[in-house]
């Protein structure tokens, strides 16, 4: 997680408090929530767009749509908006560490 130092752990919380498996997220709205600055809000993004390429690690959730947001000026910088949903974890994560179990045998 050193290319998104602190990023995964904001998402992750953002998620939480709202109490949902699934919801639309924006990264001025991880920005706004947080104080972070332009370029950690273009960090949010680049962090949201690698979870739809697929899951970052133990990271909870997954991108499963991108939709850019409708703006009345065409000069506006675009914006996008992700919709991360919970992944459902692997029969590794849900047994814990198989290893340790392997050794007990």
């Amino acid at each position: 997680m050193r290319r998104y130092p602190g990023i995964p752990e904001l998402v992750e919380a953002e998620m939480k408090e709202c109490g949902s498996d699934e919801r639309w997220i924006t990264p001025h709205e991880i920005r706004d929530r947080y104080g972070l600055t332009r370029y950690q809000s273009n960090t949010v993004s680049a962090f949201l767009r690698r979870l739809a390429s697929g899951p970052f690690g133990t990271f909870p959730f997954i991108v499963m749509k991108i939709e850019m947001e409708k703006t009345d000026n065409p000069s506006d910088p675009k914006k996008y908006r992700y919709l991360l949903k919970r992944r459902r974890a692997s029969p590794a994560q849900q047994s814990g560490n198989s290893f340790a179990r392997l050794e007990k045998m």
